[in-house]
């Protein structure tokens, strides 16, 4: 019933899927990965893929009977029953049904961690009057970026990554070229990026304004030059937030980005 998802599967393509893909667009980065989990049923109606240490992101055709999915999250939960996951994301049905299964083998408990609403921006509207202007990180800037990247996390998922680790996290996403910074008199205030980009869309995260500069306007501005830029490139920017966080989804908003649908991200414990 189940078999490895290949590296460029055609699943990732296919008519059924490309309907789901903007909530589930992050399967594009971790199939991508040769070190990641990778399943789906021979005739690709679900993908289950997992990232070293990270949720599993797991997506099942809409197409099919509710009976049908169960049997399949079911029988999903037994294949992978002896790997040890530390939640899993996907529609809110799906993911509890899976968790549930899976909990139940092992002797887990699941909790209900986030929501994430998925959005995308068809059209940009760049807000008006916002003091500075954008320039693309550099080696320089290396130090800086791992502090804002170490006070995010910390803020948004109450976890401070290892010095070493997000060093090494800010120089490979500088290294990309797609990290940007919005600086007022010479000095960064804010920061986002482009992380990964598909055939149809670019994905923006690591969106942060320093505490001291919030309400100004610079997320918006920076968001909203980044979109342009994929715009340009002939890609429509995507992007998750915290549908609990009520700040970040009315900046989004103002922008012009429309939720395209929610993701459930839930915890073994």
């Amino acid at each position: 019933m189940f078999v490895k998802l290949a590296d460029r599967d055609p699943v990732l393509n296919g008519k059924v899927f490309l309907k789901d893909e903007i909530r589930f667009n992050l399967l594009h980065l971790i199939c991508g990965s040769p070190e990641a989990l990778r399943i789906k049923t021979k005739s690709e109606d679900l993908i289950f893929a997992q990232t070293p240490g990270f949720n599993p992101w797991l997506w099942i055709s809409p197409e099919l009977t509710e009976e049908r999915q169960d049997e399949m999250l079911r029988k999903l939960a037994e294949h992978v029953r002896s790997q040890a996951f530390p939640g899993i994301s996907s529609d809110s049905g799906t993911a509890l049904s899976f968790a549930r299964y899976y909990a139940e083998g092992r002797g887990l408990k699941v909790e209900p961690y986030m929501i994430l609403e998925a959005y995308i921006c068809p059209q940009v509207r760049p807000p008006a009057d916002v003091n500075g202007y954008i320039e693309r990180a550099n080696a320089r800037h290396t130090e800086m970026v791992a502090a804002n990247m170490s006070a995010f996390s910390k803020e948004v998922f109450g976890v401070t990554p290892m010095p070493d680790e997000v060093y090494k996290a800010a120089t490979a996403a500088i290294g990309t070229g797609g990290l940007y910074l919005w600086n007022v008199d010479g000095v960064p205030v804010a920061m986002a990026r482009i992380a990964h980009r598909t055939a149809r869309h670019a994905r923006i995260n690591d969106v942060y304004t320093q505490p001291g500069e919030r309400k100004k306007g610079y997320a918006s501005a920076i968001v909203a030059a980044i979109c342009g830029y994929c715009i340009r490139d002939g890609l429509t920017p995507l992007l998750y937030a915290d549908a609990k966080n009520p700040d970040s989804n009315k900046v989004y908003q103002s922008i012009g980005f429309v939720g395209a649908g929610r993701i459930a991200d839930i915890r073994f414990r």
